[in-house]
Order: structure tokens, then sequence, then C-alpha cells
């Protein structure tokens, strides 16, 4: 038994390939810095402890634990890149009162914690980009006085607190573009950011010069359901207008759907109300609750998130003192109800953080015997105040009702009774009390609640959205086919001698066996494979030397996949879905020269894949998630490599140097710009803009063959002249006349669209460009057609949409659906007045943002399935749709909020245990995680 567990234990020790390394700095730094690729913490003990700044890339740890880094007094600069962190210690940082960089990028910590930062006071620089942060705790801002550059850039968060902003006193540039943005919030923070002088730093694609407008969710008004009073004496009844369910257990409201917008508790214990109790209905909850719940104790973080709810009832609960923090997430609250509570003291600023928004304040049949004016004065919008039932001080009463009578605030109280002081006051004063006593004696120990969701919301208020209808008819996409033209989902020989096979649209890795096996060259593209098993291509040992398998969807290659494929020089995985690349993945191909994984979502290529490429000329990584690769390794094996393609990843700033000096020494091609000279490397001298675009690879003017490639064909009939070219190029559109009424480009060889390259086709109703490598579309490319109604750009390797190109009135039917657009510049549809369509699926937006899609008034389909959407993102961008009754094809992902949810919690356990319902894979996975964490030292134990 000892020996199974040894042998496990050295397995699991035998992961870790690399260590860390010295890395020499530049820009004159005088720093000892260190960079540790796909290892972990225990690698720290071969680091120096003069260390000044350690970079951990690539690397598998997901805790860090208390004092991790205690020996490293001098410690600087500390980063971490994809390092799937999702549990950090409250006192992980201690001991490092140097330190002034911290850096995460790629994890998932989820919420940014108080306790993290109060080791760290002399803080400069805070980066926690693509961390999928979805909540910040207030008081993290009140530990970073010294904090000058904060970036929160392309996270999950929706709203900060602006107050709480006032205690970063050194804060000069912050980067909070990328963001599912609340507009009402991103307005508050642009005026305070402006009011400070603080510079906005904004991350641009390469095509973009200036990013000048900001993006952000359009709020949607939903009417507040409401518990209605028979008399103050009774028990509340509501008016029931949603869902019900009996339950003993405060966790039951698992059951409720992310989207769910008024809940009401009653007669459930819930003693302690929890942090983060209620997080994951933040993007649509307006109104909770919590009724007889007999409520002791409410943890600060407990409404944390809830950034839209407006009504907010705790009634018959027990809870002395009225926190100064519960309300703190609360930027929208109208209507706070706090009936019944045998309140005795609100704390000071407790209702500060409702000031600017609170218009009803219900605190009747309480235990106050006095309320501070100056705390009231807060509420500036307060349009009425009760305050009946409460054992008031006659002093207090009387300076309350001419604060409320100056400020023109109506009020209920009771004016003729009162206490001169507090010894007059009893119990028996008080009926209100022994009357909820007796009642709660009677009641059930099993509560119930309601809920009511989005949709039923949205129907129950019969809202209604007025569209006129079109001047002309929808266009429909007629694409008549030549007697040449392949169908899709087949394979077909590009060449007589059937040396070339081409497969398109195919669905199943197995559509391959009716290629012959002396094929030389097979290009999959445009096609649905998840998965490429072991052995796939095994029957074309000694022909194939060429393999394309784009734009697949693969997720996943098993080992052997291209195993006795000897004779393969060229394999191209560009456009997939792949994470990782390993030894495995490439088995089989050894001769291999010319490698392109580019466009892909790769965070990590192991070492020992360059053991298995020897004789490697080309790699192209570019448009990943890489943040490191292997440079030892890469210097030792791939001794023929010429070019390396490495722009577009966000490269850490000490591996990028080390890459970069490889490629130097070796004479490799390669653009610098793409590894150094990034933010989070060296400290700028200074700020020269308000508006900085990050540096990338600026595009080259291609060089145009003047000869025209390709061929049309034409159908024509009384209203439509139609052509349809396979294969061409720009010069093409030269042969096709005028007067022209559809064309579409399939296949062919348009890099670029330059300016005016339709101006000629003014009588042009349908424009369809398919699979024709479009990445550039200049200013003015789709000029003077005024009579377009139709515009298909599909299937290209076009990044982004600008707002200078569609400026098309008469525009109906907008198609952009699987090319790789990750950006859509704000004002991109203000000229598509008459859209009744729009299709944006498949491809890599991260967020779509509301507020571009208020510019189409006439909308009634948006389809964008198959884009790696954020959590909140898809949330508002649902219930935007939802509410204006636009069509689109919902995304079931009813585990989603709950796994954020769950990473939440966690966060708070050291434990292990974690409660998981059998429905969430993901925190399936976690537990699994902290199983390997808590259980290898046991391990240890029964071994020694």
């Amino acid at each position: 038994m000892h020996t199974i567990l040894l042998w496990a234990l050295v397995a699991l020790i035998g992961r870790v390939h690399c260590k860390c390394s010295l890395v020499p700095i530049v820009d004159d730094e005088r720093l000892h810095a260190y960079a540790c690729t796909h290892g972990d913490l225990n690698d720290l003990d071969e680091i120096s402890s003069d260390a000044d700044w350690i970079e951990f890339t690539v690397s598998r740890f997901h805790l860090i634990p208390d004092n991790a880094f205690w020996r490293f007094k001098n410690l600087q600069r500390l980063s971490f890149y994809n390092c799937h962190v999702n549990f950090i210690a409250p006192d992980a940082f201690a001991g490092l009162d140097r330190l002034q960089w911290l850096i995460f990028h790629g994890t998932k910590i989820h919420a940014a914690k108080t306790a993290w930062f109060r080791p760290l006071p002399n803080l400069r620089k805070l980066v926690l980009d693509r961390c999928g942060l979805v909540h910040i705790e207030p008081d993290v801002f009140r530990m970073l006085p010294r904090v000058e550059t904060l970036d929160l850039r392309d996270n999950d968060l929706d709203c900060l607190p602006i107050e709480e902003l006032h205690y970063l006193r050194s804060l000069k540039v912050v980067r909070i573009d990328g963001n599912p943005w609340l507009c009402e919030c991103r307005q508050g923070l642009d005026k305070y950011f402006q009011s400070r002088l603080i510079v906005q730093e904004i991350e641009c694609t390469r095509q973009i010069t200036v990013c000048r407008k900001y993006q952000c969710m359009t709020p949607i008004r939903f009417p507040v359901h409401s518990s209605v009073l028979t008399t103050y004496s009774d028990r509340e009844r509501a008016v029931i207008r949603g869902k019900e369910f009996q339950t003993n257990v405060f966790t039951s409201l698992d059951r409720l759907p992310d989207k769910t917008t008024w809940i009401l508790i009653s007669g459930l214990t819930i003693e302690t109300l929890p942090r983060y109790a209620f997080f994951r209905f933040g993007n649509s909850l307006r109104s909770l609750e919590l009724n007889d719940c007999g409520i002791s104790v409410i943890e600060n973080e407990a409404f944390a998130g809830l950034h839209k709810l407006e009504r907010l009832s705790l009634v018959g609960n027990q809870f002395p003192t009225l926190g100064s923090n519960w309300f703190r997430n609360l930027v929208s609250l109208r209507e706070l109800i706090l009936h019944k509570n045998y309140i005795k003291q609100i704390e000071r600023t407790a209702l500060w953080n409702v000031g600017d928004t609170l218009r009803y304040l219900d605190i009747r049949n309480n235990l106050l015997r006095c309320v501070a004016i100056e705390e009231l004065a807060e509420l500036k919008k307060l349009e009425k105040l009760d305050v009946t039932g409460n054992p008031w001080l006659c002093s207090c009463q009387m300076n309350l009702q001419n604060f409320l009578t100056q400020r023109n605030i109506e009020f209920e109280i009771n004016p003729n009774k009162c206490y001169n002081s507090e010894n007059e006051i009893s119990d028996g004063s008080i009926g209100w009390r022994q009357e909820q006593t007796t009642v709660k004696d009677t009641s059930m120990t099993t509560g119930r609640v309601h809920w009511t969701s989005v949709e039923d919301t949205i129907k129950q208020s019969n809202i209604t959205i007025i569209r006129q209808p079109p001047s002309t008819p929808r266009p429909k996409v007629h694409v008549v086919t030549p007697q040449t033209a392949v169908y899709e989902g087949s394979c077909y020989p590009e060449k007589p001698d059937k040396s070339i096979y081409a497969c398109k649209a195919i669905t199943s890795i197995e559509e391959l066996n009716v290629i012959p096996s002396t094929v030389q060259t097979i290009k999959v593209s445009l096609s649905n494979i998840k998965k490429i098993p072991p052995n796939t291509f095994v029957r074309f040992n000694g022909y194939l030397t060429r393999l394309e398998l784009e734009d697949c969807g693969v997720e996943t290659i098993e080992p052997r996949a291209f195993t006795n494929l000897h004779n393969l020089q060229y394999l191209s995985l560009r456009r997939n879905q792949l994470e990782s690349i390993n030894a495995e993945t490439i088995q089989g191909i050894y001769n291999l020269k010319h490698l392109d994984i580019s466009h892909n979502n790769i965070y990590r290529i192991t070492n020992d894949v360059f053991d298995n490429l020897p004789y490697l000329i080309h790699l192209d990584v570019s448009d990943n998630s890489m943040n490191c690769i292997g440079v030892e390794y890469m210097k030792q094996r791939l001794r023929y490599l010429t070019s390396l393609d490495v722009s577009n990843n966000p490269w850490s700033c000490l591996c990028g140097t080390k890459l970069a000096e490889f490629l130097d020494t070796y004479n490799i091609k390669y653009n610098r710009n793409s590894l150094l000279l990034r933010e989070d490397c060296y400290a700028s001298t200074k700020l020269e803009t308000t508006i900085i675009p990050t540096v990338s690879i600026t595009a080259s003017t291609p060089v145009y063959n003047e000869t025209i490639e390709g061929t049309c064909t034409s159908t024509q009939d009384n209203t439509e002249i139609r052509y349809r070219c396979t294969g061409g190029n720009l010069f093409l559109l030269q042969s096709i006349p005028t007067n022209v009424t559809a064309i579409e480009f399939h296949g062919g060889h348009l890099p670029r669209l330059p300016s005016d390259t339709f101006a000629r086709y003014v009588n042009l109703r349908e424009l369809i460009i398919r699979n024709s490598g479009l990445t550039i579309v200049e200013q003015g490319a789709f000029n003077n057609l005024h009579k377009l109604e139709n515009l298909t750009i599909q299937d290209n390797p076009l990044e982004m949409i600008e707002s200078s190109w569609f400026v098309l009135e008469n525009l109906e039917r907008l198609d952009l659906r699987g090319n790789s657009i990750n950006h859509i510049e704000p004002g991109s549809f203000r000229n598509l007045s008459k859209l009744t369509y729009l299709n944006l699926e498949g491809n890599d937006l991260r967020c779509i943002f509301t507020s571009d899609l208020n510019d189409m008034p006439l909308v009634y389909i948006i389809e964008f399935s198959g884009n790696p959407l954020k959590w909140r993102c898809r949330i508002e961008l649902e219930q935007f749709l939802e509410a204006r009754k636009i069509r689109f094809v919902k995304i079931e992902n009813s585990c989603e909020g709950k796994k954020i949810m769950r990473n939440l919690l966690l966060q708070n356990k050291t434990d292990g245990s974690f409660d998981c319902p059998s429905d969430c894979s993901g925190a399936t996975d976690i537990v699994s995680h902290l199983l390997i964490i808590f259980v290898l030292p046991l391990l240890i134990t029964l071994v020694y």
C-alpha cells in the first residue's frame, strides 16, 4: 500500500517540468528578476531571498497559501499570468511591505478581497485584468492609498462604489474597458476620473488609432413587485404574481434562475444572512423581501452585487443595529422597508450609500429612541419617511419633525406619544413587540419562497415595442449555384489527379473516409468537429504532406491523432478552440516543417512539443492567449527555425524579454512591438495623452497582382442581375457590369476592401463576401450603396467592425457570422435605421454591449450564439432583447451563475468543505482540486 502511495506521490511531483530562471532586465533596470514557467510555488525554493521580481506564467497551482512569499523581504514586483489561481489566503502576501507591483492576468479569482492588500502599504501598481472579476469588496480601495495605476480591464464588472475611490489618493491611471458597465455607473466613473484628472488608458485593436467612446449596458426598467399591506398590525399578505415553493433551507435559492427580478422569502428561519447571498441575481433583481425570517446577523457583503435593486424589505426580523456597510452596493435603491426588526441603533453612515437614490424609508415599529439628523440629511432624494411605532424621545422627535418639515419631506409619526427620558420606556409600552412575539410562537418552521423571472415580469407588464414596418419587403437571400459549384457538407477533389481534397461543412471526422489514401493535401474548413480521435489519419501514411483543419471548432486532439504521418510537412490548426498543445497532440509528425496554430485559445505549449519537431522551420502561435513559452527548450531543439509569429498574445514582461532576446540572437523574424513596450513591463516616465492605444502590429498594405483571377457566372431575370464569383480577386470586379443588383464573392482573395470598392454599383441590393480572406475594410468601402438591402460578410478572418463602415440607410439584413470579430467599435450600427436582422454568430465577441443595439430601432432578430460571452454580458444582453421583444436563440447554461457563486464562497473556506449540487460539473472540478490540496499531506503522513 505504501509503495502505491509513494508512486502516486512521485507521479504528482514529476509533473513539474520547469524551474525558475534569472532574467536580464532592459530599460536600465537593476532588478533581480526570476521567471517561473509551468511550475508551482515549490519552485520558490530555488530563488534567492534577494529577488526583486518574481513572475509566474502558465503554472498550475490553484492555491496561494498564507505567508507564501514571506522570505522575499526585498520583493518589489510580483506577477501571475494564466496560473489558474482561484483561492488566495488572507495573509498570502504577508511580509511584502516593499511590494510595488502586483499583477494578475488570466486567473479566476472572481472577487478581490480586502484582506489580500492589507500587508501591501507601498503598492503602486495593481493589475487584475482578465481575472473573471465579478466583484471588488469596497474596502479594497481603502488599502491602496499609494496606488498610481489600477487595471481592471476585461473582467465581468458592472459597477464600482464611486465614493470608495476617494481613498485612492495617488491614482493617476486607470484601465477599466472591456467590462459590461451599467451605463449610469460608467457615466459616474467617467465624471469622477475627469474631476480628478485621472487618465483612462483604453486598449484598442490594431485598426483603431484612438478610441473615444465607451460602451455600456443600457438599463431596462422593469416594474417592481411588492407586497401589499392589509393593515399595519397584521402580517403582510403578498400578491403572488410568480412561482413559489416551500423550503426549510436557505440554499434552496439554487432553484431560482439567474434572471430573477423579484424574491420574497417569508417564514424561513435565517439566523445569519451570509455574504454574497443574492449575488447571482444581481443582473436582474429589482425587489427583495425577507419577512419573518428571524434574521439577527447580516454580513457586510450580504447584498453585494445588487446594483439594480430598487426595493429592499426586511420585516419581522431581529437585528438590533443597522450596519454601516450593509447597503454599500445598492446604488439604485429607491425603497427601504425596515418594519418590526427590533432596531435600537442606526450606525453612522449606514444610510449614506443610498443617499443619492432613496425616496422612501420605512422604520416603523422598531426600538429607536432617536435618529441623528445628520444621517437623514444625506438622503438627498428622500420623499417620504415613516417612523411610527418607535419609543421616541420627545426632544429627538421634535427635531426630526422640524427637519422633515423644512425639507418638504412627507412623514408619518406619532405626534402625541413620546418620552421625556429613557427611564420611562419599558417593554410593556411597546404594543407591537408582544403582538409579534405571539405570532412567532404559532408560526410554521417551513418557509415559502416566491419569485418572478424576467420573462414573467415582461409578460405581466405587457411591454409593447412599436416598430414601423419596413418600407420594402425584407430581401430574401437568393444564391444561384452554377453547375461547377460544390455543395456544402462534402469532400471533393480540387484537382483532376485527386492529389488535393477539400472538405467543407462536415460534421464528423468520419466523413474523411471518402478520401483516397494516396491524397497529398487535405483541406478541411468551416466544419463542426469538436474532437479528433486517435489514428484518424493513419491510412494516409506515406503520401499526405499537407493537412489543414481550419475553422472547424476543434477543442480536443487526442493522443496519436496524427500518428504515422511521417511525410507530413505542413499542419494548420488555425481558427479552432484549442487551449493547450502537448507532445501527445503532435505525436507522429516528426518531419513537420510548418506548424500554424494561430487564432485559437492556446495558453500553454509544453516543452516536450519541441522535442518532437526537430525540423520545424516556421511556427505561428499568433492570436492566442500565450503569456510564456519555453525559450530554453526552443534554443536547444528548434535548430532550423527561421520564422516565428508571436503577435497578438498577452506575453508577460519577463517571458517576452527572454523570447525577444532568443529571436534576436538567432535572427528569427518577428515583430518586436508585439513582445516589448507593454505597459506592465516598464514604468512610463510621462503620460502624453489621456487615451493611449495598445502598441500592436500594423498591417502592411498588400501588393496586389493586377492579373484578374477567378470566374463569375451570371443569371438575369426581369428584376435582377446576379453575379456569383468563385476564387476571384479585387480586379475581378472590373468584369462585372455597373447595373448588377447582386454580387457574391465565394472562396476568393479579398484581403482588403479599399475605399469606393463598390461605388459604381449604384443599383446593388445584395452583396455577399464569403470565405474570401477579408481582414481589412477601409473607410468608405461601401460608399454609394444607397439601395443595398442585404450585406453578408461571412467566414472571413475579419477581427473587428469599425464605426465608419455601414453608412447604409436602406440596409435591412446584416450577416456577419463565422468571422473572427472580437470588437465592435461604438457607433457601428448608428446609420442602420432600417435594419431588421443582425447575425453575429460564431465570432470571438466576449461582450455585446446593449448601448450599441439602441441605434437600430426596427431590428427584431439578433443572433449571437457561438461567441465566448462573459456571464454578465450574456445575462444583460438577453434581458435587453427580451424587454425589446427582439427574437434570439437562448443560450441555456443554468449552472454558470452557480459556479461563479461557489467560487466566491470557496474563497472563504479553508477546510475543504464545499456543498455542490450534482448539476454543476464545474463546481465538482473545484472540489477535486481542493481534495488534492488537503489529501496530499495525508498521503505523505501515511507513507512516512
